[in-house]
C-alpha cells in the first residue's frame, strides 16, 4: 500500500487520479481507516487552509496514523508552486518516520510548471508575475525557491539531478519530464519524496513500473450539475464572468455576506437563485466574484465558511447528482458541511479533474478541480 499526505483535497484528488489511471484502488479521506482495502490511500489534512500550528499539528497526526499501517513509501503533496506551510509540514513528517531526508519536485512540466537555474516559470513566466502573486493567503512574491518557500532558516539547497546528495532538505530543479524521472531514481529507503503530480507519477513508475493510461470510458455528467468555483484565479474567474455576461446560469456571492456573514437573508436568496436555476435550467454555478470586481480583499475563510454553508442549503432544496468544485479549500469545507468524509476516484476528466463516488448518497457524484488548473470541456458543459 502506497500513502500520501496531501495538504488539500484537490491535490489529494489529484493523486487520486494519477492512482486510479495506473489501475490502482484508490481511497481519499480525512484520516486512516484501518479495515480500508486500497492500493493507495491518501489523507487530506487541508493543511493549507490553516495556520501553522494547526497545519503541522494536523500533519503529525496523520503521518502517526500512517506509519502504523506500514506502508511501502510514503509521498508528502504539496502545492507546484510551493503555496503552503511546506517546510513546517515536511519537518513534522521527518520527525513522525524519524527521517532526516526528504527530497522536493514541485515543478510540473506537463503543465507548464519548470524550476530552472532557480527560476519558477509557469507557461515562461516568472510565476510572482502571474496570479499566484494574488493569492489570498499564500501570494507568490518570488520566483526563486527559497523564497517561495520562505526559507529564513537557510535549510534548503537548490539542486539538479545530477549533483544530488541525500542529506537534509533538497529541492530538485525539474525543466523537463525527464528529470523528474531522474528525481524520482533517488528516492529511495528513508527518503521522503514531496512534491507535484507529475513527479508522483514518475515514482509511480521508478517504483512500481506504474504508467497512466488515458481514459476512453464516455462519462456524462448527470443534471441538476452544480458547478462550485472558490477561486479568484484569473482565468477560471474570467470564464465564469464571461459566462454571466452572456445569461448563462450564474449566481454570485452577494457582496453584502462578505461584510457580514450574518446576512441571513442574503444567504438565503443566493440560495433560492441557485436553486432555481437548477430547476429550470439544469446546471448552475455558484461563483465568487474577481477581488477588484469587490473593491477590497474577502477574508479567505469567510469566504469558504459562507460558501460551504450555502452549497449544503441548496443541497436541501434539490437533489444535486453531480457536484463539481473549484478550490481545494472551498472543497474541503463544503465537503465538511455535507459530512462527506471520504472519496472513490471513479473517473479523470483531464489532469487534475477528478470525479468520484461517495458514501452518503448513490446517485451523487463529486468532481473536483485545482482553481489554477484548466477546465476540460467535458465537464464544463456550458
Amino acid at each position: 500500500m502506497i500513502a500520501v499526505i496531501a495538504d488539500d483535497l484537490t491535490g489529494a484528488a489529484e493523486i487520486g487520479g494519477i492512482g486510479l489511471q495506473c489501475g490502482l484502488k484508490v481511497e481519499i479521506s480525512r484520516q486512516v481507516n484501518y479495515d480500508m482495502t486500497a492500493d493507495l490511500l491518501i489523507i487530506n489534512t487541508d493543511s493549507r487552509s490553516k495556520s501553522l500550528e494547526d497545519a503541522v499539528s494536523a500533519v503529525t497526526e496523520a503521518c502517526q496514523s500512517i506509519k502504523r499501517l506500514n506502508p511501502e513509501w510514503i509521498y508528502k503533496k504539496i502545492d507546484s508552486v510551493m503555496r503552503g506551510h511546506v517546510l513546517a509540514e515536511i519537518e513534522a513528517e521527518l520527525q513522525v518516520l524519524g527521517w532526516n531526508r526528504s527530497l522536493i519536485a514541485p515543478a510540473n512540466p506537463h503543465l507548464g510548471r519548470t524550476l530552472v537555474d532557480d527560476v519558477y516559470l509557469v507557461n515562461g513566466v516568472p510565476v510572482h508575475q502571474t496570479s499566484f502573486a494574488i493569492d489570498p493567503e499564500f501570494p507568490v512574491l518570488s520566483a526563486d525557491a527559497a523564497g517561495m518557500l520562505k526559507d529564513k532558516r537557510k535549510m534548503v539547497n537548490i539542486c539538479k539531478p545530477d549533483d544530488f546528495s541525500a542529506t537534509g532538505i533538497k529541492v530538485g530543479e525539474v525543466g523537463c519530464a525527464d528529470d523528474l524521472d531522474l528525481w524520482a531514481q533517488h528516492c529511495g529507503q528513508e527518503v521522503l519524496p514531496a512534491g507535484s503530480g507529475g513527479f508522483f507519477s514518475a515514482l509511480l513508475k521508478s517504483k512500481l513500473n506504474k504508467v497512466e493510461q488515458a481514459s476512453t470510458k464516455g462519462i456524462l455528467l448527470h443534471e441538476p450539475v452544480l458547478y462550485v468555483s472558490g477561486t479568484t484565479f484569473g482565468q477560471s474567474a474570467e470564464r465564469i464572468k464571461d459566462l454571466k455576461s452572456t445569461g448563462g446560469p450564474v449566481a454570485y456571492l452577494p457582496v453584502s455576506l462578505l461584510q457580514n456573514k450574518e446576512d441571513f437573508k442574503a444567504l438565503a436568496d443566493w440560495c433560492d437563485e441557485a436553486a432555481a436555476l437548477l430547476n429550470n435550467q439544469g446546471k448552475a454555478v455558484m461563483a465568487i466574484e474577481q477581488i477588484d470586481d469587490y473593491g477590497f480583499k474577502p477574508d479567505a475563510a469567510i469566504l469558504r465558511q459562507t460558501m460551504a454553508a450555502a452549497v449544503k442549503t441548496v443541497f436541501v432544496k434539490v437533489e444535486v447528482k453531480e457536484l463539481i468544485i473549484e478550490g481545494g479549500s472551498t472543497a474541503a469545507a463544503i465537503l465538511n458541511a455535507l459530512d462527506i468524509d471520504t472519496l472513490y476516484p471513479v473517473h479523470g476528466f483531464g489532469p487534475g479533474i477528478i470525479r468520484s463516488s461517495t458514501m452518503i448518497a448513490a446517485n451523487l457524484h463529486v468532481t473536483l478541480k485545482p482553481g489554477s488548473y484548466p477546465w476540460s470541456e467535458k465537464t464544463w458543459i456550458f
